[in-house]
């Protein structure tokens, strides 16, 4: 047996496991392959092109994860409804698992999947509004239970293993105090709004002038499809990251947001700050994806054996994308326009 620290993780890439599961009530064939370095000095080094080779094999999705999916579950009463199956719901021939899912690779303190199952949390919102068109019936249908929620991916898993480095540089370039609360549901001054959520890398208090100045931290760590050599800090922020920041900034109650990026050549620091009228906008979406989409299909679920989400209930069915996704598109790109810049720097150099 051998162990690694999250550090060795990143530096040895990814170990890829790919089980195969065969049609057998006695045995699994399972294969492994790893990528692995056997001196420390090659912990330092990375091989990105075997990495993609590597990740390229894991080419399958559980079928219970597609759009099209034959999946054959749907209840979220309390109250149990038979659920049917070709085969056992915890083997389903041609799946495929990967270490990626293992806890060595997951966020090192926000382990709220559970909580997260159940509420439309701000990492969310760009996908429930239809930023991504496809993605909007997928959030659907996990919403369901027809589909497991995404559970991570390369990129994903680098984000998890890095946040602690570039928390570490951000705390250096600013000298600013970071506390991580807790997952935080929505709905203090009103509780019909519970069904709201987010869980931010971390809160910033500062004085300014003797004031306190309250700020939520968002932490973003891009891949690059493991392309070292482009791995260069954002000089923008994205505009499918609004509705998510946004998002953090109403539900922690705070006024602004540093928005931090990390790389392996450097980082960059941009300043935004809450704006109530997009929020109003953005929420109008978010309910009507909430209440005239998930929570009715939620309910015939509840009462009814569903086997296939995208027929029976294609009347609950969302658009690929909202009739305000157009607007909300045009005002993240203004919020955009009128972030600031506070810092980018490469290899330590300032960029002007």
């Amino acid at each position: 047996m051998f162990s690694l620290n999250s550090d060795q993780l990143a530096s040895c890439s990814f170990f890829i496991v790919h089980l195969s599961y065969q049609n057998s009530r006695s045995h699994h064939n399972i294969g492994l392959v790893a990528l692995w370095f056997s001196n420390k000095r090659n912990l330092c080094t990375w091989n990105f092109s075997e990495l993609r080779s590597y990740h390229s094999q894991k080419i399958s999705e559980p079928r219970n994860r597609r759009l099209t999916s034959n999946s054959h579950f749907c209840n979220h009463s309390s109250r149990k409804v038979p659920v049917r199956f070709g085969h056992s719901p915890k083997v389903l021939s041609g799946e495929t698992y990967s270490v990626l899912q293992s806890s060595g690779f997951q966020h090192w303190f926000k382990n709220w999947q559970e909580q997260r199952k159940h509420k439309l949390t701000a990492s969310t919102f760009g996908g429930a509004v239809g930023f991504w068109p496809r993605r909007r019936v997928q959030l659907w249908l996990e919403k369901l239970g027809a589909i497991k929620p995404f559970s991570g991916n390369l990129a994903t898993c680098w984000s998890n293993i890095k946040e602690e480095e570039a928390l570490e540089r951000y705390k250096l370039i600013t000298g600013n105090t970071v506390l991580f609360p807790e997952f935080q549901v929505y709905g203090k001054k009103n509780p019909e709004d519970n069904w709201l959520a987010a869980s931010p890398d971390g809160v910033v208090e500062r004085l300014v002038y003797g004031l306190h100045s309250r700020g939520v931290l968002e932490i973003k760590c891009p891949f690059f499809n493991g392309d070292k050599s482009i791995a260069s800090p954002w000089s923008r922020v994205p505009l499918y990251c609004i509705p998510q920041a946004q998002g953090l900034m109403e539900i922690m109650d705070r006024d602004w947001m540093d928005f931090y990026v990390w790389t392996l050549n450097g980082s960059s620091l941009f300043r935004l700050y809450r704006d109530v009228e997009y929020w109003d906008v953005l929420k109008i979406a978010l309910s009507d994806f909430w209440f005239k989409h998930v929570q009715p299909a939620r309910e015939l679920c509840s009462e009814h054996v569903i086997t296939n989400p995208l027929i029976e209930l294609r009347s609950l069915k969302p658009e690929p994308r909202h009739e305000l996704c157009r607007y909300i598109v045009y005002e993240s790109k203004c919020i955009v326009d009128n972030s600031k810049l506070l810092m980018r720097e490469i290899h330590g150099k300032l960029q002007n």
